[in-house]
């Protein structure tokens, strides 16, 4: 599918006269058999690559720095047949400011396009999924990277040495996978939605069926003629499985750069995917049981993801192979054969499975590995020869259960070699063993339970089996209650044995102990098991358990608790600890942090935070008035009179110890202005305090009816405190009203909100709100509005009589077309996606024929021809030919920036 695209492309340039094909004799050198420009002679500051090369042969490669160390480029254009930048291809460039990238690029390779110091702007085109080490480097200049697709796997340090001044843009339904992919290379970079989503492909988007040579009989692939650089393989052709790569199928091929391979494939053959320097990763199937000899040798891909079903990895299967992070044997392999992972040029840690059952000679030769951890309780069969010439070896870590013995045999085996390495066994070297008092399983004799302990030694694990009679039988848990009170043991560790699952109800409670290890066995922890663990600070969960009983941690000094990702969601389990000390793991996904806020009963102006991340709640940061400026009712948290004189007014968070939750209807009366109002007044200019700024704290929860109505003065209201609802009118009639920030949203803009406000400039509000009442935005001035709401009101926005142009986003739920009423300057109505049958057609009678309704490009005919009745009927439009689709949607509004806000009023 693939071709065909790029085919189609190439037609269309040729027709257009842009695409003529060029000899390699003259300023280029082409590769024809490997599809690469390799040398360019020319002079031109502004170049544009060709896509073909001798008489239509397509340029598919950028090769090795093609256009580096240029002091006179300026531009390069890309074309869109190019797939892969080889090492440095567009590097080194002093002047060039400005490149194109082929918008069917698969692979920005090893140092593609670093150090060009005029660089300030690049944009990653979708179709990506390779960004190999420091491909995007030491580019001091640049200031904006645009990602225009699914986050692409990228290299350690691709974006390394960058000026802190860069922004990366990535789409908004993107914006995690980005983060973690940066977090994971240990970037520290500013990661910003760029208002757009992601343009997506599929595995299947790479299929190239009609190229792949099979036999059917076998069902193996024998070979491939396509010229894809990402390419799947499928899982069945002509109705047949395939079940494996053939031989040499896709051996030395000069452009493969990525490959799917499908589920059900369970066999990578000798030299199938051999010296194919251009592949940087494969996709593996959960089936593959079997990669053969030298299946992948000379593999340069900087990760390398092998899946659980693989069983054995052949004689020099990833000989030569550059992989940068750490080498993952998975469980399930049981053998790697001689030389499998000789001459790895860049690796240097390796963890290998409990499954592992044979090291061939040979394995690691000549790499330059530093640590190698082994799982397994039983060691696999070790090769003499398997750590060869491993010089820079160091540390192997055997696990914690392994025998002393063990340890010695893997000790002489690299000892043998002349290496300087040390063989370990993993153990908490904290405590101390100590002899607790045991009682056997009712329900299986054979295991134990600790029930109590009576010797002096203060930080301390038990043993792991104990002799009963004539038989060893191993702990598998703590008994309910069995330390409770204890005033002996400050710190715990569970024994390292992979059987120990069960810490009791009530196990520890009352005792002062300080630390727990508790060890990825344990998969129960019982109800009030710590609770009132009162020196108890911290605590490491693991991620086996997967059950916490109730109140397990109450009454601790727990200042963080991690919530694995995988633990069942239990609010109870987590009762007596403060909200803001419990946090999820990173890894934890938005609908786990979803489930557990509302079991948590967070507000709903915040979450629980994966480690890492701060609390949604903003609080205010700046210096309230004295408590003497305020009349307080202490009661019920009131704020009931100003009584102070100064105009920039900030509400303390408390008055005298109590927390400000309300302001009442009069509080603010001396600072309303009757004298230019439409009210009879016995009021005489000046009577009033001209208050011109209030800011509001994040405590307060409520604020009353028309709180701040009249108050014409007023220009800037910041508001921290997460209202539920702003009640009715608190704005109107503020005449000199200019700007309002709710920091923490609010979720119901009630009626009246902002009615004659004559002045108003700016609304902000952090959250996509509720509902938007009667008249909340009645008679302003703004002449563009962006509404985020999930239910409109009947004539939220009437008289807004200098409104050109209101874009209504996604998410709606309910919308009153009444809401357009009274709106004489309309030119331009967004609909940002909203489905017509959450439209009510109210009276508004615009019968405005020069009025545009804006729908999204993807909306249906039958969604047009429903929007244009609704819109006719409610006589808003005077042709249903005034719904056009089109580009319909506005970027995101940053957060004002409200120091500079107040600057002025010098806060």
């Amino acid at each position: 599918m693939k071709g065909k695209i790029l085919l189609g492309l190439t037609a269309i340039l040729m027709l257009t006269g842009a695409a003529v094909p060029v000899k390699a004799d003259d300023v280029w050198k082409f590769d024809a058999q490997r599809f690469v420009l390799k040398e360019y002679t020319g002079t031109e500051t502004d170049v544009v690559v060709p896509d073909t090369m001798d008489e239509g042969v397509p340029v598919k490669r950028l090769g090795t720095q093609l256009l580096a160390g240029s002091e006179t480029l300026t531009s390069v254009v890309v074309p869109d047949s190019v797939t892969i930048l080889d090492v440095g291809a567009l590097s080194y460039d002093n002047n060039l400011s400005e490149i194109t990238l082929s918008s069917n690029l698969i692979n920005i390779g090893w140092n593609a396009i670093s150090s060009n110091d005029a660089l300030t702007e690049l944009t990653i085109p979708a179709s990506v999924c390779i960004i190999d080490s420091y491909a995007v480097s030491g580019c001091y200049a640049l200031k904006k990277i645009v990602f225009e697709g699914a986050c692409p796997l990228i290299g350690p340090e691709a974006f390394a040495m960058l000026s802190d001044e860069v922004v990366i843009y990535v789409p908004d339904d993107q914006i995690e996978e980005y983060k973690k992919a940066f977090e994971d290379n240990n970037k520290d970079l500013n990661i910003q939605p760029s208002g757009k989503s992601a343009v997506l492909y599929s595995a299947e988007d790479y299929l190239d069926t009609e190229n792949l040579t099979f036999d059917a009989e076998t069902g193996s692939i024998t070979g491939y003629n396509g010229m894809n650089t990402r390419l799947t393989i499928p899982e069945s052709i002509d109705g047949v499985p395939v079940k494996s790569i053939g031989k040499r199928a896709l051996w030395q091929d000069p452009l493969l750069g990525y490959v799917t391979l499908s589920e059900g494939l369970e066999h990578v053959g000798e030299d199938a995917f051999s010296i194919t320097d251009t592949l940087k990763y494969v996709e593996f199937p959960s089936t593959l049981k079997t990669i053969d000899k030298k299946g992948f040798s000379s593999y340069r891909g900087f990760r390398l993801d092998l899946p659980d079903s693989l069983e054995y990895i052949g004689e020099e299967a990833f000989s030569y192979f550059s992989l940068e992070t750490d080498l993952i044997i998975p469980e399930g392999v049981k053998e790697l054969g001689p030389g499998a992972f000789s001459m790895a040029s860049r690796l240097q840690r390796v963890f290998l499975p409990a499954s592992l059952e044979k090291i061939g000679d040979n394995c690691f030769r000549n790499s330059p590995i530093t640590y190698v951890y082994m799982e397994g309780l039983e060691l696999p069969e070790i090769s003499d020869t398997a750590f060869d010439s491993c010089e820079y070896l160091r540390d192997i870590d055997l696990n914690e259960k392994c025998t002393k013995q063990q340890m010695l045999d893997v000790q002489a085996l690299v000892a043998a070699r002349g290496l300087e390495c040390r063989v370990w066994r993993n153990q908490n070297t904290e405590v101390e063993y100590a002899r607790f008092s045991v009682e056997e399983l009712p329900d299986d004799p054979s295991k134990l339970y600790l029930t109590g302990y009576e010797k002096e030694a203060a930080k301390v694990r038990s043993y792991d089996t104990y002799t009963i009679g004539e038989e060893d039988k191993g702990v598998v848990g703590i008994a309910d209650g069995a330390l409770k009170g204890d005033q002996t043991i400050t710190y715990f560790a569970v024994p390292h044995n992979d059987e120990f699952v069960y810490v009791g109800k009530e196990a520890f409670a009352d005792s002062i102990l300080e630390h727990v290890d508790l060890f990825d066995s344990v998969t129960s922890i019982g109800a009030e098991a710590f609770r009132n663990c009162a020196q108890l600070k911290e605590i490491t969960i693991p991620a086996s358990v997967t059950e916490i009983g109730s109140r397990a941690f109450a009454g601790t000094s727990l200042s963080e608790f991690v919530i694995p990702a995988n633990i069942p969601v239990n609010g109870e389990a987590l009762e007596g600890i403060e909200l803001s000390n419990i946090k999820l793991s990173a890894d934890a996904t938005d609908e786990q942090v979803a489930e557990w806020s509302a079991a948590l009963n967070y507000p709903w102006y915040d979450r629980i935070c994966r480690v890492g991340e701060e609390s949604m709640l903003v609080k205010m940061p700046y210096e309230p008035l004295p408590e003497d400026n305020f009349e307080f009712d202490e009661e019920s948290r009131t704020i009931t009179a100003y009584v102070g004189t100064a105009v920039d007014v900030i509400i303390p968070r408390t008055i005298g110890g109590v927390p400000v939750e309300n302001i009442s209807y009069n509080a603010f009366e001396n600072t309303r202005d009757y004298v230019h109002s439409d009210m009879e007044t016995n009021q005489k200019e000046g009577d009033w305090v001209p208050m011109r700024c209030v800011i509001l704290p994040e405590t307060l929860k409520s604020i009353e009816d028309s709180a701040f109505t009249n108050c014409h003065d007023l220009e800037t209201v910041i508001c921290y405190a997460p209202l539920e609802t702003t009640n009715k009118g608190l704005f109107s009639e503020c005449q000199g009203l200019k700007k309002v920030v709710f920091v923490n949203g609010v979720l119901h803009m009630d009626n009246y909100l902002f009615n004659f406000c004559k002045n108003l400039e700016t609304v902000w509000c952090k959250n996509q709100v509720d509902r938007i009442g009667i008249q909340t935005f009645g008679v302003t001035p703004m002449e563009r509005l962006c509404v985020d709401a999930k239910n409109i009101d009947m004539s939220a926005f009437a008289g807004m009589e200098s409104l050109k142009e209101i874009h209504i986003r996604g998410g709606v739920e309910h919308m009153s077309l009444g809401a357009f009423a009274m709106l004489p300057s309309i030119e331009t109505i967004c609909l940002e996606g909203i489905d017509p049958d959450v439209m009510e057609d109210d009276w508004a009678n615009l019968g405005n024929s020069n009025l545009t309704i804006l729908v999204p490009e993807d909306t249906s005919d039958e969604q047009l021809e429903a929007i244009g009745r609704k819109f006719l009927s409610s006589m808003i439009i005077t042709d249903g030919a005034q719904v056009k689709r089109g580009t319909c949607s506005m970027p995101e509004d940053p957060m004002p920036d409200i120091a500079e806000m107040l600057s002025a009023y010098g806060i």
